[in-house]
């Protein structure tokens, strides 16, 4: 498998973007981002170039777009992209916990000739602050040409123990929304019954009081856009 240096574009740099960045660039990427908030200086120790200019970002010669953007700024964010100035055929990445909406949206906007590979990591800044060792990283390859290039973005997951999970996006949305609408329903109904840790917690009466702290979580999340396991 081929897994030479990437230069990887960063679209949307919160605190999503920001944690996939720092493996990227332990593993001996480059990277540079572009955000509706200047996180200049935050980039410059980190060795990322920043861009206010979105056009100057798409002429920088990226190897990767990843699209870390929220569910509901997405369609704005990618039609405001003057992709006109891609200087050549590029894999478009998505991260969101959505996988139809996205995938639709880069056929529709993108060039014929940009490559797209939706994804959605089964982790996020909390579960994976101590490694990606054994965590699910879902991907879907929706038009991929320069296969060399994907197995490279791939093999950054891969080789940190991900569990590679090959699935297409309809399977991913069909069997997320049973699982999510399982866990927001206990969720909501727990916080209702406003149910908090005691002395004598039994190890499930915890797993439910964590799992009311998870959903209030979530529900932040959801409105930010990234609903990743936490």
């Amino acid at each position: 498998m081929s897994t030479w240096s990437l230069k990887i574009g960063v679209v949307g740099f919160g605190s999503f973007g920001q944690f996939l960045a720092k493996t990227m660039i332990k593993q001996g990427h480059t990277l540079r981002a572009t955000s509706r908030t200047d996180y200049s200086l935050l980039c410059l120790p980190m060795g990322i170039q920043f861009f206010r200019d979105v056009a100057a970002f798409l002429e920088a010669d990226n190897d990767v777009i990843l699209v870390c953007t929220s569910i509901l700024s997405l369609s704005e964010v990618l039609s405001s992209m003057p992709l006109t100035c891609l200087k050549r055929s590029t894999l478009f990445v998505d991260v969101l916990s959505v996988k139809e909406h996205p995938r639709n949206l880069l056929i529709k906007v993108l060039p014929e000739e940009s490559d797209i590979l939706c994804t959605h990591p089964m982790f996020g800044p909390d579960s994976g602050k101590d490694g990606w060792q054994d965590l699910t990283f879902v991907y879907d390859k929706v038009r991929i040409r320069d296969e060399a290039i994907c197995s490279s973005f791939l093999h950054i997951f891969a080789s940190e123990g991900c569990r590679m999970l090959q699935m297409s996006c309809e399977e991913h949305d069909k069997i997320a929304a049973k699982s999510q609408f399982i866990t927001h329903t206990i969720g909501r109904t727990l916080a209702e019954m406003d149910i908090k840790s005691t002395p004598i917690d039994t190890k499930g009466f915890h797993s439910l009081v964590q799992l009311v702290w998870y959903q209030c979580g979530s529900l932040q999340l959801v409105a930010e856009g990234h609903h990743h396991q936490r």
